[in-house]
Protein backbone atom coordinates (compact mmCIF):
# COMPACT_ATOMS: atom_id res chain seq x y z
CA UNK A 1 0.00 0.00 0.00
CA UNK A 2 1.50 3.32 -0.89
CA UNK A 3 1.58 5.68 1.55
CA UNK A 4 0.90 9.11 1.16
CA UNK A 5 3.31 11.90 2.18
CA UNK A 6 1.79 14.16 5.18
CA UNK A 7 1.76 17.59 3.96
CA UNK A 8 -0.18 16.14 0.64
CA UNK A 9 -2.91 14.98 2.83
CA UNK A 10 -3.17 17.74 4.94
CA UNK A 11 -3.78 20.02 1.34
CA UNK A 12 -6.30 17.35 0.32
CA UNK A 13 -8.13 17.86 3.35
CA UNK A 14 -7.94 21.23 3.54
CA UNK A 15 -8.90 21.76 0.18
CA UNK A 16 -12.05 19.27 0.89
CA UNK A 17 -13.05 21.09 4.08
CA UNK A 18 -13.23 24.47 1.96
CA UNK A 19 -15.49 22.97 -0.75
CA UNK A 20 -18.14 22.18 1.47
CA UNK A 21 -18.17 25.24 2.81
CA UNK A 22 -18.12 27.21 -0.23
CA UNK A 23 -20.94 25.03 -1.31
CA UNK A 24 -23.00 25.20 2.08
CA UNK A 25 -22.67 29.16 1.69
CA UNK A 26 -24.00 28.92 -1.91
CA UNK A 27 -26.78 26.95 -1.04
CA UNK A 28 -28.16 29.31 2.00
CA UNK A 29 -27.44 32.59 0.07
CA UNK A 30 -30.31 33.51 -1.85
CA UNK A 31 -30.07 34.64 -5.38
CA UNK A 32 -31.21 38.38 -5.97
CA UNK A 33 -33.34 37.14 -9.03
CA UNK A 34 -35.25 34.22 -7.01
CA UNK A 35 -35.93 37.74 -3.98
CA UNK A 36 -38.13 39.59 -6.49
CA UNK A 37 -39.83 36.98 -7.63
CA UNK A 38 -41.08 36.02 -4.25
CA UNK A 39 -41.92 39.80 -3.33
CA UNK A 40 -43.80 39.74 -6.94
CA UNK A 41 -45.57 36.47 -6.06
CA UNK A 42 -46.21 37.79 -2.59
CA UNK A 43 -47.30 40.70 -4.43
CA UNK A 44 -50.07 39.13 -6.61
CA UNK A 45 -51.64 37.81 -4.02
CA UNK A 46 -52.46 40.30 -1.64
CA UNK A 47 -54.47 42.54 -4.76
CA UNK A 48 -57.74 42.96 -4.10
CA UNK A 49 -60.14 41.09 -6.76
CA UNK A 50 -61.30 43.98 -9.75
CA UNK A 51 -65.07 44.89 -9.37
CA UNK A 52 -66.64 44.17 -12.44
CA UNK A 53 -69.62 46.58 -13.63
CA UNK A 54 -72.96 45.45 -14.54
CA UNK A 55 -73.86 46.95 -18.03
CA UNK A 56 -77.45 48.63 -18.20
CA UNK A 57 -80.02 46.06 -19.44
CA UNK A 58 -82.66 47.74 -21.98
CA UNK A 59 -86.03 46.04 -22.90
CA UNK A 60 -88.78 47.31 -25.79
CA UNK A 61 -91.34 45.35 -26.35
CA UNK A 62 -95.36 45.41 -27.91
CA UNK A 63 -97.46 43.13 -26.06
CA UNK A 64 -100.25 41.36 -27.24
CA UNK A 65 -103.80 41.74 -25.91
CA UNK A 66 -106.23 39.19 -26.78
CA UNK A 67 -108.98 38.31 -24.77
CA UNK A 68 -112.82 37.20 -24.48
CA UNK A 69 -115.37 39.27 -22.69
CA UNK A 70 -118.52 37.04 -21.06
CA UNK A 71 -120.78 37.85 -18.12
CA UNK A 72 -122.96 41.11 -16.78
CA UNK A 73 -122.65 44.42 -16.93
CA UNK A 74 -124.00 47.27 -15.06
CA UNK A 75 -125.01 50.94 -15.05
CA UNK A 76 -126.95 52.69 -12.64
CA UNK A 77 -128.99 49.67 -11.46
CA UNK A 78 -129.45 48.62 -15.38
CA UNK A 79 -128.06 45.18 -15.94
CA UNK A 80 -127.11 43.24 -19.31
CA UNK A 81 -125.41 40.01 -20.66
CA UNK A 82 -122.47 40.48 -22.59
CA UNK A 83 -120.57 37.40 -24.65
CA UNK A 84 -117.64 38.65 -27.48
CA UNK A 85 -115.42 36.94 -28.66
CA UNK A 86 -111.95 38.03 -30.04
CA UNK A 87 -112.52 37.58 -33.38
CA UNK A 88 -115.45 39.96 -33.12
CA UNK A 89 -113.43 42.62 -31.15
CA UNK A 90 -110.68 42.96 -33.43
CA UNK A 91 -113.21 42.92 -37.12
CA UNK A 92 -114.63 46.63 -34.89
CA UNK A 93 -111.25 47.98 -33.95
CA UNK A 94 -110.20 51.41 -35.39
CA UNK A 95 -106.91 51.30 -33.58
CA UNK A 96 -104.62 49.90 -31.47
CA UNK A 97 -101.61 49.62 -30.35
CA UNK A 98 -99.22 48.88 -27.36
CA UNK A 99 -96.00 49.49 -25.80
CA UNK A 100 -93.65 48.16 -23.04
CA UNK A 101 -89.93 48.95 -22.36
CA UNK A 102 -87.85 48.27 -19.29
CA UNK A 103 -84.37 49.73 -17.99
CA UNK A 104 -82.37 47.65 -15.80
CA UNK A 105 -78.95 47.84 -13.90
CA UNK A 106 -77.88 45.28 -11.44
CA UNK A 107 -80.68 45.22 -8.70
CA UNK A 108 -82.33 48.51 -10.14
CA UNK A 109 -85.31 49.10 -12.93
CA UNK A 110 -87.81 50.71 -13.94
CA UNK A 111 -90.70 49.84 -16.60
CA UNK A 112 -93.50 51.12 -18.18
CA UNK A 113 -96.10 50.10 -20.70
CA UNK A 114 -98.89 51.54 -22.10
CA UNK A 115 -102.34 50.07 -24.16
CA UNK A 116 -104.93 52.31 -26.33
CA UNK A 117 -107.91 50.56 -28.16
CA UNK A 118 -110.11 52.52 -30.12
CA UNK A 119 -113.61 50.78 -31.96
CA UNK A 120 -116.58 51.60 -33.04
CA UNK A 121 -119.97 48.81 -34.24
CA UNK A 122 -123.49 49.43 -35.32
CA UNK A 123 -126.34 46.58 -34.95
CA UNK A 124 -129.92 46.89 -35.85
CA UNK A 125 -132.40 48.29 -33.57
CA UNK A 126 -135.40 46.83 -32.78
CA UNK A 127 -139.44 48.64 -32.11
CA UNK A 128 -139.09 52.59 -32.08
CA UNK A 129 -135.08 52.31 -32.41
CA UNK A 130 -133.81 51.65 -36.09
CA UNK A 131 -130.05 51.18 -35.30
CA UNK A 132 -128.22 51.33 -32.37
CA UNK A 133 -124.23 52.65 -32.91
CA UNK A 134 -121.42 51.52 -30.18
CA UNK A 135 -118.36 53.42 -29.54
CA UNK A 136 -115.43 52.15 -27.07
CA UNK A 137 -111.91 53.68 -25.95
CA UNK A 138 -109.86 51.91 -23.65
CA UNK A 139 -106.76 53.52 -22.46
CA UNK A 140 -103.96 51.77 -19.57
CA UNK A 141 -100.64 53.15 -18.79
CA UNK A 142 -98.45 52.19 -15.75
CA UNK A 143 -94.70 52.94 -14.43
CA UNK A 144 -92.97 51.61 -11.75
CA UNK A 145 -89.52 51.59 -10.39
CA UNK A 146 -88.22 48.17 -9.01
CA UNK A 147 -85.81 46.86 -6.85
CA UNK A 148 -84.58 43.31 -6.77
CA UNK A 149 -85.15 41.78 -3.29
CA UNK A 150 -84.45 38.13 -4.52
CA UNK A 151 -81.64 36.88 -7.62
CA UNK A 152 -80.71 33.65 -7.86
CA UNK A 153 -80.74 30.62 -10.80
CA UNK A 154 -83.92 29.58 -10.10
CA UNK A 155 -85.84 33.32 -10.57
CA UNK A 156 -85.95 36.39 -9.00
CA UNK A 157 -88.61 38.56 -6.69
CA UNK A 158 -89.08 42.42 -7.42
CA UNK A 159 -90.27 44.89 -5.12
CA UNK A 160 -92.55 47.71 -7.47
CA UNK A 161 -94.18 50.73 -6.37
CA UNK A 162 -95.33 53.18 -9.02
CA UNK A 163 -98.95 54.16 -10.50
CA UNK A 164 -101.29 53.16 -13.24
CA UNK A 165 -103.89 54.86 -15.04
CA UNK A 166 -107.13 53.43 -16.38
CA UNK A 167 -109.93 54.87 -18.28
CA UNK A 168 -112.59 53.20 -20.30
CA UNK A 169 -115.01 55.77 -22.61
CA UNK A 170 -118.15 54.00 -23.99
CA UNK A 171 -120.94 55.81 -26.15
CA UNK A 172 -124.17 54.81 -27.43
CA UNK A 173 -126.16 56.63 -30.51
CA UNK A 174 -129.31 55.92 -31.22
CA UNK A 175 -131.34 55.90 -34.53
CA UNK A 176 -134.84 56.42 -34.43
CA UNK A 177 -137.64 54.61 -36.28
CA UNK A 178 -139.69 57.24 -37.76
CA UNK A 179 -142.74 55.14 -38.78
CA UNK A 180 -142.60 53.16 -35.79
CA UNK A 181 -142.84 55.99 -33.66
CA UNK A 182 -145.42 57.86 -35.76
CA UNK A 183 -147.66 54.59 -35.01
CA UNK A 184 -147.08 54.56 -31.68
CA UNK A 185 -147.78 57.72 -30.87
CA UNK A 186 -150.98 57.38 -32.72
CA UNK A 187 -152.12 54.32 -30.74
CA UNK A 188 -151.23 56.21 -27.47
CA UNK A 189 -153.24 59.24 -28.15
CA UNK A 190 -156.20 57.00 -29.29
CA UNK A 191 -156.17 55.11 -25.93
CA UNK A 192 -155.79 58.12 -23.82
CA UNK A 193 -158.88 59.74 -25.37
CA UNK A 194 -160.86 56.19 -24.28
CA UNK A 195 -158.93 56.34 -21.01
CA UNK A 196 -160.57 59.63 -20.36
CA UNK A 197 -163.91 57.99 -20.44
CA UNK A 198 -162.63 55.36 -18.28
CA UNK A 199 -161.35 56.70 -15.11
CA UNK A 200 -160.17 53.45 -13.99
CA UNK A 201 -156.97 53.16 -16.56
CA UNK A 202 -154.20 53.93 -15.64
CA UNK A 203 -151.77 56.33 -18.09
CA UNK A 204 -148.55 54.65 -16.88
CA UNK A 205 -149.99 51.68 -18.15
CA UNK A 206 -150.99 53.26 -21.83
CA UNK A 207 -147.47 54.60 -21.77
CA UNK A 208 -145.02 51.42 -20.94
CA UNK A 209 -147.64 49.05 -23.55
CA UNK A 210 -147.29 51.61 -26.12
CA UNK A 211 -143.60 53.35 -26.30
CA UNK A 212 -141.35 51.47 -23.06
CA UNK A 213 -141.82 48.12 -24.57
CA UNK A 214 -140.93 48.93 -27.83
CA UNK A 215 -137.55 50.38 -26.58
CA UNK A 216 -135.73 47.10 -26.09
CA UNK A 217 -133.00 48.26 -27.91
CA UNK A 218 -131.76 50.32 -25.26
CA UNK A 219 -131.07 47.65 -22.86
CA UNK A 220 -128.12 46.99 -24.27
CA UNK A 221 -128.90 42.86 -24.19
CA UNK A 222 -125.85 41.10 -26.27
CA UNK A 223 -123.87 44.03 -27.86
CA UNK A 224 -121.28 43.97 -30.86
CA UNK A 225 -118.92 45.61 -28.66
CA UNK A 226 -118.10 45.13 -24.56
CA UNK A 227 -120.03 48.07 -24.05
CA UNK A 228 -122.46 48.57 -20.90
CA UNK A 229 -125.99 49.45 -21.02
CA UNK A 230 -125.43 53.50 -20.72
CA UNK A 231 -128.83 53.60 -22.53
CA UNK A 232 -130.35 51.57 -19.78
CA UNK A 233 -132.45 54.20 -18.28
CA UNK A 234 -133.75 56.09 -21.04
CA UNK A 235 -137.23 54.07 -21.32
CA UNK A 236 -138.04 55.13 -17.54
CA UNK A 237 -136.90 58.63 -18.43
CA UNK A 238 -139.13 58.69 -21.59
CA UNK A 239 -141.99 57.15 -20.01
CA UNK A 240 -141.84 60.32 -17.05
CA UNK A 241 -141.70 62.61 -20.06
CA UNK A 242 -144.60 61.23 -21.62
CA UNK A 243 -146.69 61.04 -18.48
CA UNK A 244 -146.11 64.78 -17.79
CA UNK A 245 -146.65 66.46 -21.01
CA UNK A 246 -149.67 64.04 -21.31
CA UNK A 247 -150.74 64.93 -17.70
CA UNK A 248 -149.54 68.68 -18.59
CA UNK A 249 -152.39 68.57 -21.76
CA UNK A 250 -154.83 67.00 -19.92
CA UNK A 251 -157.14 69.78 -18.61
CA UNK A 252 -157.21 71.36 -22.19
CA UNK A 253 -158.23 68.03 -23.54
CA UNK A 254 -160.91 67.43 -20.88
CA UNK A 255 -162.47 71.27 -21.91
CA UNK A 256 -162.19 70.57 -25.55
CA UNK A 257 -164.36 67.33 -24.76
CA UNK A 258 -166.93 68.94 -23.24
CA UNK A 259 -167.41 71.83 -25.65
CA UNK A 260 -168.31 69.08 -28.48
CA UNK A 261 -170.38 67.74 -25.73
CA UNK A 262 -172.41 70.92 -26.19
CA UNK A 263 -174.98 72.09 -28.51
CA UNK A 264 -174.56 74.88 -31.08
CA UNK A 265 -177.33 76.88 -28.65
CA UNK A 266 -175.50 76.77 -25.51
CA UNK A 267 -177.79 73.56 -24.13
CA UNK A 268 -176.10 70.57 -23.73
CA UNK A 269 -176.28 67.76 -26.31
CA UNK A 270 -178.08 64.72 -26.55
Amino acid sequence: MAKIPHSLWRARLCASVLIALVGTTKAQSPTPSGTVAGKEEAKMVELPPAKTTEPWQITVGAPGWLANVTGTTGFHGVNSDISVDVGQILRHINVIYSFAGEVRRDRFGVSGDLLYLNGQAGASGTGLVSKVDLGLQQFLGEFFGSWRVVQGPRGWLDLLAGFRYTYLGEQVGLQANNLAIDTASTNLVDRFAQQLATPSSDLRTLIQQNIVDRLTSLRGQNPTLPVGPIAGQEPGKIRDLVQQLIQSRQPERRSGQSESAKSPTGEPGC
